[in-house]
């Protein structure tokens, strides 16, 4: 009797740590962050091809000035790892889009 209940306890807990484990968030964590290196390796590869490699240095300078940029006149007061609700408005030149407005998602408690 007391094996049985040990097995069943095993059992119970076995089904309850496997339910509640996160198994997929670092995979996908994972997926967005190759996709992202991933992507832009092949543009400086497009962009810059077979050049030397100052070319390629100027052109991630450029990727990473345009990654920050695209937070415009909202750089700096972002929490990391906290939704966001932004409001997005036409932009100008050959820029499509601005921020124009933005939110916490939540409000913090």
């Amino acid at each position: 009797m007391v094996a049985l209940a040990g097995v069943a306890l095993a059992a119970g807990a076995f089904a309850v740590g496997r339910t509640t484990a996160d198994t997929d968030a670092g995979h996908d964590a994972g997926v967005r962050e190759g996709r992202a290196a991933g992507l832009q390796e092949g543009r400086a590869l497009q962009a810059t091809g077979p050049r030397a490699p100052s070319a390629r240095a100027a052109f991630d300078a450029g990727y990473a000035a345009g990654a920050n940029d695209v937070f415009g006149g909202f750089d700096g007061g972002w929490s990391l790892s906290q939704p966001y609700v932004i409001t997005l408005a036409r932009g100008s030149g050959a820029v499509t889009y601005r921020i124009d407005s933005r939110r916490l998602a939540r409000e913090p408690r």
